[in-house]
This record gives C-alpha cells, sequence and structure tokens, in this order.
C-alpha cells in the first residue's frame, strides 16, 4: 500500500491542489521564472518597427532630404519597377491592389429597403409606448419625436 505523505502543515492551511506547502511557496519579491527575460529586452515586433521609423537621408535630384526607412525602402522598389524588375512590378501592383481594396465604404444613405423597416420598427415601439402611457393607438402620438427619418 501507498504511504501518504505528512507535512507540517499549520492547521490553518490545508495542503492541496492549487496550495503548495508554505515551504516550496515563492517567496516574497521571488521572481516564478529568474532566468526569463531581461528587463528592456525588446520583441522582435519592436525592432522591426523601430528600424522601418527610422529615418535615412536620401538624395534625390540633388537635394538630400530625411526619410523614413520605409519610405525609402518603397521608393527603391518604385526605381526597381521602373528599370523593369518584374519581380518589383508584381509587388507594388500586389501591395497597392492589397491597400486599394481596404478603402472603407461609407454609405450616405439607407436603401429603401432598410429605412421601410426602421421606420416601421420605431413606429411600433412608440406606438407601445404610447398605449403604456396612456394614450391611445389611435390617439396624438408623434412617432418622429423631432426627428426626420428620410434624407431626402
Amino acid at each position: 500500500m501507498a504511504r501518504k505523505k505528512t507535512t507540517q502543515a499549520s492547521a490553518d492551511y490545508e495542503v492541496g491542489r492549487g496550495k503548495p506547502p508554505r515551504s516550496s511557496q515563492f517567496k516574497p519579491g521571488q521572481s516564478g521564472n529568474p532566468g526569463g527575460r531581461r528587463k528592456g529586452s525588446r520583441n522582435f515586433r519592436t525592432i522591426v518597427l523601430e528600424v522601418l521609423d527610422s529615418e535615412i537621408e536620401l538624395t534625390e535630384g540633388g537635394r538630400t532630404r530625411r526619410v523614413p526607412m520605409i519610405e525609402a525602402l518603397m521608393l527603391r522598389q518604385v526605381q526597381e519597377g521602373l528599370r523593369g524588375h518584374l519581380r518589383a512590378i508584381d509587388s507594388l501592383i500586389d501591395r497597392y491592389e492589397r491597400h486599394a481594396s481596404q478603402e472603407v465604404e461609407q454609405a450616405d444613405e439607407l436603401p429603401e429597403e432598410d429605412l421601410a423597416l426602421l421606420k416601421q420598427a420605431m413606429g411600433s415601439s412608440r406606438r407601445n409606448r404610447g398605449v403604456r402611457q396612456g394614450i391611445a393607438p389611435g390617439g396624438s402620438l408623434d412617432l418622429t419625436d423631432g426627428e426626420d427619418l428620410d434624407h431626402d
């Protein structure tokens, strides 16, 4: 038969699942992973963003200017494409198509069907509210509350 381990725990603390013996618990101020990541170390994403945001001097038409690294890389890729490098052209067109298709489409007006459903829902909820307040369904209840739902 297996023998149970006895611990020297105080009567007010029960050892069990999620409750290790006090002697093996972390002491105040003690790290759970002392050999872990150093303070101030940066991850790959942070390093890439810092490098691409850093500025570089660029000479265009005899004039020197400072531009972000990402802009300089894009200008270089455009130059390579203009020289006839098909991979640069393909990459630029692909990027253009991906970013041009992400434009946010804003609908200025609701379609007629949606507008009719909205009016119907607003009207029925306000009529029901009017009945609860003692106004008869055929009585004078302003269904628009001063708001014009038509976008004419």
